[in-house]
């Protein structure tokens, strides 16, 4: 017996070989970018559990110095003092044994989206009006729209570097987030959450979207993977996509259901456990003598950050 061609072909991933001509549709791509999430979500774990400088610090501390570090640098308005300590991240990051490439690129892959949008307006000269740097259009005219008036668009100096300002700076916050997340426990965090007076139902939120977001993007996949496995040929008709909008349609709610039982069974279980609202960690923390030197380094960091920004 012959084994019909349409079983016979093979696809390097069961999840993702779906589509028109050997390609994904939009579905599938972005189930393959959250599994990939989950992922580099799990394989940060490692990290954490890593030998390194900063894992050797105690969770507390390192929370608290570095978002003094995050808010001192919303404050600094020369782009050298922030690219300086933006250097600073990847070389704690080398120190604490986290590979660059990958702590670069968990920075670098939205920042050009995000702060990308906000900053590039403001490079010319309709909304920072300065010294041209390239001129792009101009006018015989003036052009009067709404409060702005201009009879040319360029690029200016004043622009460029005050969106280079704003990039440097997310940056550099966002590089000592992933820092933080990268080299603390995720319950080590939340745990040093609540020893700061963080509210409680805050950190219990927090904790469990974590936990259970995961849970329930692999309910999707599974959902999505079982449908895969039932359709022999894709109809890419009309019919046939209006026919799979209301499938997808069908499945969201099908989730939130899901998700709204689940949460009840999960708070029932709980309670018959004896939950009453804490959450008990069974980690102590202490507070060592390179706590001591990490908190010296960056309250000196700090007045030194800030007296620089002043003094130049």
């Amino acid at each position: 017996m012959k084994i019909p061609d349409w079983l016979a072909e093979s696809s390097p991933c069961p999840c993702c070989s779906i589509g028109v001509g050997g390609k994904k549709n939009f579905i599938e791509k972005t189930l393959v970018e959250i599994a990939g999430m989950m992922e580099r979500s799990i394989f940060s774990e490692k990290y954490a559990s890593s030998k390194g400088f900063l894992q050797s610090i105690d969770p507390r501390v390192k929370l608290i110095t570095i978002l003094l570090l995050i808010v001192t640098t919303s404050f600094i308005s020369k782009t050298e003092i922030i690219l300086g300590i933006y250097a600073l991240t990847l070389f704690f990051a080398y120190l604490s044994k986290v590979e660059l490439f990958f702590f670069i690129k968990r920075v670098w892959l939205f920042i050009p989206i995000f702060s990308g949008i906000v900053a590039f307006p403001a490079m010319f000269n309709i909304m920072t009006p300065g010294e041209p740097l390239v001129t792009l259009m101009r006018f015989n005219s003036t052009i009067h729209i709404w409060v702005f008036q201009f009879t040319e668009i360029s690029i200016t100096k004043e622009g460029a570097l005050g969106a280079l300002l704003f990039i440097s700076r997310v940056a550099t916050s966002v590089s000592l987030i992933v820092l933080l997340t990268l080299t603390t426990r995720w319950a080590d965090v939340m745990k040093s959450l609540r020893t700061l007076g963080v509210p409680q139902i805050f950190v219990l939120v927090l904790s469990m979207t974590y936990q259970y977001i995961f849970l329930l993007v692999r309910i999707v996949q599974e959902m999505h993977l079982a449908k895969k496995s039932r359709t022999i040929k894709n109809n890419m008709t009309r019919q046939g996509i209006k026919k799979e909008q209301n499938w997808v349609a069908s499945r969201i709610g099908t989730v939130l259901m899901k998700s709204y039982k689940m949460s009840d069974e999960i708070n029932s279980a709980m309670v018959s456990r004896g939950f009453h609202g804490e959450i008990k960690s069974h980690g102590t923390f202490r507070i060592k003598n390179i706590d001591r030197i990490w908190t010296g380094f960056s309250i000196s960091l700090i007045s030194a950050v800030i007296w620089l920004n002043y003094l130049v």
